[in-house]
């Protein structure tokens, strides 16, 4: 996590933020410079993301539903989308 996330984050309407891996593997996000799904949860709940974007995930996973997964189980219970190829988002209207 770099110092800079939560002022980032802080009230977003739409978070688009990556989460190459899974909390299983956070010493590879770290040692790499990635975040975890549940990292990416956390930064959303407290700084009150309205609807949350999981991107740029590792081949090494195959169920996509494990990132959301661990996004919810970190507390985020807002919008949120497991990005795909193609995917649109709609963006929010301003709060």
């Amino acid at each position: 996590l770099c110092e800079g996330v939560d002022a980032l984050a802080e009230g977003c309407d739409l978070l688009v933020i990556e989460s190459t891996f899974l909390d299983g593997d956070h010493k590879l996000a770290s040692d790499h410079g990635h975040l975890t799904a549940g990292q990416a949860g956390r930064v959303a709940k407290e700084a009150g993301v309205r609807h949350l974007v999981l991107t740029h995930f590792s081949q090494r996973y195959s169920d996509p539903a494990a990132f959301e997964h661990e996004a919810r189980a970190a507390g985020f219970d807002g919008e949120l989308t497991v990005a795909h190829d193609l995917v649109r988002v709609p963006v929010p209207k301003r709060r």
